[in-house]
């Protein structure tokens, strides 16, 4: 299994469209060349004024929730178009949890090569209101994978010091959802958790008896997924493994390697991506 996480960062004031378009380009020829299993993606956005598209969605997509409208510049639907035109058709679901930059319906996705068997969404946050930039949601999917049933879960956290919106209150709720799931789940995305320091986040979270796919890994390298200073990590001078994908069950990952970072692939986002291979 090929598993891939990255928080795509798709829209922003100033945003480029050429380099967008060819972020997309460069992303989804690494899809295809290395035929990624499942992937999951964080800030995957589009203009909230943007017309709707009414023609067929490319690749197979299966909405988590009844209200969904893909945007012209969605970043999933460029994704799944790109892919279709490489020869790649995946499955794929899309969900929008809150108005970024008051201008962006900022979502998350799921795709996955072989059929999604059923996807939903869950709200992690205390806020459900689409105007708060704290609204917090996971979008998840089961599907078919080296032949059983697993859940994948795109998440992308609050921070451990948030009095309104404290991870752990996040996490007890998304803990609290997948418990009830009788397959193996996985959990990808961005935590906005320094696995650097003790006692908070990543803790927390491995102490529900999550195991870090990193620490499983046999080959891994230096797993650094944000260079420095970012959105919420104003504070940063060096980098920092704040994205993950975590597993249920404890099982053996041949590999855990950081991509987009310049070293391996271009760099398409203020976060770098993380691939392992089972």
């Amino acid at each position: 299994m090929k598993a891939l996480t990255i928080n795509i960062h798709s829209h922003f004031p100033d945003m480029d469209s050429e380099i967008y378009i060819y972020n997309i380009g460069v992303f989804t020829k690494y899809i295809c060349d290395h035929k990624i299993d499942v992937f999951a993606l964080q800030e995957c956005c589009q203009t909230h004024d943007a017309e709707g598209v009414e023609e067929a969605l490319p690749g197979f997509f299966v909405p988590c929730c009844e209200k969904t409208m893909i945007k012209h510049d969605n970043c999933a639907y460029l994704i799944a178009k790109e892919l279709e035109r490489r020869g790649c058709c995946y499955h794929w679901t899309w969900s929008s949890a809150k108005i970024g930059y008051d201008a962006y319906d900022e979502g998350l996705a799921v795709f996955c090569r072989e059929p999604i068997l059923k996807a939903e969404e869950c709200f992690l946050s205390n806020s459900t209101e689409y105007s708060n930039w704290k609204t917090r949601k996971a979008v998840g999917v089961k599907t078919t994978i080296c032949g059983k049933k697993q859940w994948f879960y795109s998440v992308h956290m609050g921070w451990w010091n948030d009095e309104e919106e404290p991870f752990s209150q996040q996490m007890d709720r998304l803990q609290e959802h997948v418990g009830q799931k009788k397959e193996n789940v996985f959990l990808m995305g961005d935590f906005n958790s320094n696995a650097g320091i003790s006692g908070e986040s990543y803790d927390y979270t491995k102490n529900f008896g999550w195991y870090d796919t990193y620490e499983l890994a046999g080959k891994k390298d230096e797993g650094i997924t944000v260079p420095g200073k970012i959105d919420g990590w104003e504070k940063v001078d060096a980098g920092m493994r704040i994205d993950y994908i975590w597993t249920r069950e404890k099982q053996g990952i041949t590999s855990s390697e950081v991509i987009f970072n310049q070293k391996n692939e271009k760099v398409i986002s203020d976060h770098f991506g993380v691939i392992i291979e089972s």
